[in-house]
C-alpha cells in the first residue's frame, strides 16, 4: 500500500513539474498562402494565458515546431493582468522561416530553453532621448537643444544614419527628419507637428531581441481637440521599421492643414519613384517631376514611394501599409484635395508628405479619425530592376503570414 502511495506521489509531482515547464497553452498554425518564400518573418500574436504559469522562475515563453521539435524563443511585448480571473492578456513575437504555400504548426509553452537569441538591435539613452539601431540603420530620437523645433521631448526620429556600406546621414537642419502628423488651426501663424510634442501624456518603451517598440499618446501640440497616437516598431535584422499614427478629433475643430507620412531630408537624392494604385511604376529625375506631378499627383493610395541617388544607389522609401480616414461610425472624415506632395525647399531639402487637408479652411467634426501605418525602408537600387527590393518587401508586408490560434 505504501509503495502504491509513493508511486502516486511521484506521479503527482511529475505532473506538477510538467505543468510548470511543458504545459502547452495553445497551438499556433502559421500558413503561407501567397506563394512567397519567407525568411525569418516575424509573427505577432495576442492571446490570454494563465498568470500562475508565469510565476515559475527562469522559464521563458517559447514555441516548438511539431515536425522538427525546434524551440524558438518568444519575446513578450506586453502583459496585461486581470485580477478577477488570474489571466494575462499577452502579446508576443517570434520569427518564422517558411517555404511558399507551406503550413507550420507550433505548440506554445513555457520552458527553460532556448537561450535568448543574439540580436543586432541596440538601444541606448533613456526616457525620450533614445538611439535605436540594427545592422542597417541608426535611428536617433534624441533632442538637439540648439534648434527650437528639435528641442522637444517628442520621441520622434531626428536623424537617420544609413549603414549598409553607405554611411550616409539623413538629416534636416530645420527640424526632425520625421515630423508628421502635422496640423494647423487658422488662428496660429505656423503649423505644428508631432515633433513639437512635449513629453506626451502616455509613453511606453518595450525592448527585446526581436523588436523595440515605443508608444506615445496625448493631446496634439497646440491642438487639444486632436487625440494623437504614435507607435514605432524597430525590428532585428530588417532594413525597415514601422510607424503607426492615429488622429481622432475629441472636439470639433477648424483646420487649414492636416498632413501625415512626412519625411524631410537635407539629402543627395536625385530621383523620385513610386507605384500608382493601378500598378504603374513611375521613375523620374527630381528636377523633371513638376509637369508630371502637376498633371497627375502621387495618389494617397500609392502602395509605395521612394527617393534614390542614381550614382551611389542609396534609396529611402515608404511602404504604405494602412490608410484609413473613416470616423467612429465608419463614415469618411473630411478631406480637401488629398494627394501626396513631393517638394524641395531651402536650397535642397527634399520631402514627401501625404496631404489630408491641403491649405484650405475645413471644418472637422468631433469623431473624425485619420489612421495610417507605414514601413520606412533603406535599400540599394538594383542593377536590372531598380526597385526589386522595395517591391520584395511590399509584397511581404502587404501579405503577412496567416496565423490561427487554437487554445488548449
Amino acid at each position: 500500500m505504501k509503495f502504491i502511495l509513493l508511486i502516486i506521489y511521484i506521479f503527482i509531482i511529475s505532473l506538477s513539474w510538467l505543468s510548470a515547464e511543458d504545459h502547452i497553452f495553445a497551438t499556433i498554425i502559421v500558413k503561407e498562402d501567397q506563394g512567397i518564400i519567407r525568411e525569418k518573418e516575424y509573427v505577432e500574436c495576442s492571446l490570454q494565458l494563465d498568470a500562475e504559469q508565469f510565476k515559475t522562475e527562469g522559464t521563458k515563453l517559447i514555441v516548438q515546431e511539431l515536425n522538427t521539435n525546434e524551440k524558438i524563443y518568444c519575446q513578450i511585448i506586453e502583459k496585461i493582468s486581470t485580477e478577477s480571473n488570474n489571466k494575462l492578456l499577452t502579446r508576443f513575437i517570434f520569427p518564422v522561416s517558411i517555404s511558399a504555400n507551406q503550413t507550420k504548426i507550433y505548440d506554445l509553452q513555457l520552458s527553460s530553453l532556448p537561450e535568448i537569441p543574439a540580436s543586432d538591435l541596440e538601444l541606448s539613452g533613456k526616457d525620450f532621448d533614445l538611439i535605436i539601431e540594427n545592422d542597417f540603420y541608426r535611428a536617433d530620437l534624441t533632442r538637439n537643444e540648439k534648434i527650437e523645433p528639435q528641442s522637444y521631448n517628442s520621441g520622434q526620429i531626428r536623424e537617420l544614419f544609413v549603414k549598409m556600406g553607405f554611411d550616409q546621414l539623413l538629416t534636416n537642419a530645420e527640424d526632425r527628419v520625421h515630423w508628421a502628423p502635422n496640423f494647423k488651426r487658422p488662428e496660429l501663424e505656423w503649423y505644428t507637428t508631432i515633433a513639437h510634442w512635449q513629453s506626451p501624456a502616455f509613453y511606453q518603451v518595450k525592448t527585446g531581441p526581436y523588436i523595440i517598440e515605443t508608444k506615445r499618446r496625448g493631446p496634439a501640440p497646440q491642438h487639444g481637440e486632436i487625440d494623437l497616437t504614435a507607435v514605432y516598431k524597430f525590428y532585428a535584422h530588417q532594413p525597415w521599421f514601422r510607424f503607426f499614427s492615429g488622429m481622432e478629433m475629441t472636439r470639433s475643430v477648424w483646420l487649414e492643414l492636416l498632413r501625415n507620412d512626412e519625411m524631410t531630408m537635407d539629402s543627395m537624392f536625385t530621383h523620385l519613384a513610386f507605384q500608382r494604385p493601378d500598378g504603374e511604376i513611375v521613375d523620374v529625375a527630381f528636377v523633371n517631376r513638376h509637369e508630371m506631378l502637376k498633371k497627375r499627383p502621387v495618389e494617397n493610395e500609392a502602395p509605395w514611394l521612394c527617393f534614390y541617388n542614381s550614382g551611389s544607389g542609396l534609396a529611402f522609401g515608404s511602404i504604405r501599409i494602412r490608410y484609413d480616414i473613416n470616423n467612429q461610425f465608419g463614415e469618411p472624415s473630411p478631406l480637401y484635395q488629398p494627394h501626396t506632395q513631393i517638394g524641395e525647399w531651402l536650397a535642397g531639402i527634399k520631402y514627401w508628405n501625404r496631404r489630408l487637408i491641403h491649405d484650405h479652411l475645413t471644418f472637422v467634426p468631433e469623431g473624425s479619425r485619420y489612421i495610417e501605418e507605414n514601413a520606412y525602408l533603406v535599400f540599394q537600387i538594383g542593377q536590372k530592376d531598380r526597385f526589386e527590393t522595395i517591391k520584395y518587401w511590399t509584397e511581404r508586408i502587404y501579405n503577412p503570414l496567416k496565423v490561427k490560434i487554437q487554445y488548449h
